[in-house]
């Protein structure tokens, strides 16, 4: 039986230090999804994806930080291209929520680079929404076609669609956000990614929410770890029970 502590994760006291060792329990509030309701299928079938494929894993387990993890989230196990091809049509699922048609689905290098490519597809094959795919190199090229961006080259009628696999402390992504701003006058509607840990910074800020509020753009997640718990608490998946 795992025990997952909500508050060690992500609610640690402003200023204070969060504990080498942390664990997970069911948080007292309702669990929301993107759309502020019960989960879609399409959710409950993305967390048992999660589990089947490996992606994500319950243990202990030890972070960069030093912390001790219960849980550990692993995009690199999307490996296979059944895995790829279901991966997309998650994300695209995850789309028809967006307020507006996305025309790019932008993936920063590199885990996001497999995502925006099987998201594009699965947007066509799926919901026959057509888009273009774009990522960026991590070093600009002077030579050839140039640039620090593969795939369509974003324009002014563009909206753009950033998807990536977790949110950590956001760094990166405001980054990549503002590199796409100061070098085309596309719209970004938003950020989307698999799992949400709904960890805080050591301000006690959410750090997607800091990321929604830094940049002004819409930041959702596939599903939470509060849903992901919720979802699986003694379920069975692939005829074995998980105990959360």
């Amino acid at each position: 039986r795992i025990l997952l502590d909500f508050e060690s994760i992500c609610s640690p006291p402003q200023g204070a230090h969060l504990p080498k060792t942390f664990k997970i329990v069911p948080p007292n509030h309702t669990v929301k999804n993107i759309k502020g309701s019960q989960m879609e299928d399409y959710q409950e079938e993305f967390i048992e994806f999660l589990v089947q494929t490996g992606a994500l894993r319950f243990g202990e387990f030890r972070l960069k930080s030093d912390r001790i993890s219960p849980y550990f989230f692993d995009a690199g196990q999307f490996n296979s291209g059944e895995d790829v091809d279901r991966l997309g049509y998650f994300y695209a699922s995850a789309f028809q929520e967006l307020r507006d048609e996305v025309t790019i689905v932008f993936g920063p290098a590199y885990k996001g680079i497999p995502i925006c490519v099987s998201t594009a597809i699965a947007l066509k094959q799926s919901f026959n929404v057509s888009s273009y795919y774009s990522f960026n190199r991590k070093e600009h090229k002077s030579h050839g076609e140039g640039g620090w961006v593969v795939g369509r080259i974003p324009t002014e009628e563009d909206k753009i669609v950033i998807v990536d696999d977790v949110i950590t402390e956001g760094t990166t992504k405001i980054e990549t956000i503002q590199r796409l701003r100061d070098t085309s006058s596309a719209e970004i509607l938003g950020l989307i990614v698999a799992l949400d840990r709904k960890e805080r910074k050591p301000d006690g800020e959410s750090a997607s929410r800091t990321l929604a509020q830094t940049t002004g753009i819409e930041v959702r997640s596939i599903v939470t770890i509060y849903e992901v718990v919720d979802h699986l608490a003694a379920r069975s998946v692939n005829g074995k029970e998980k105990h959360l």
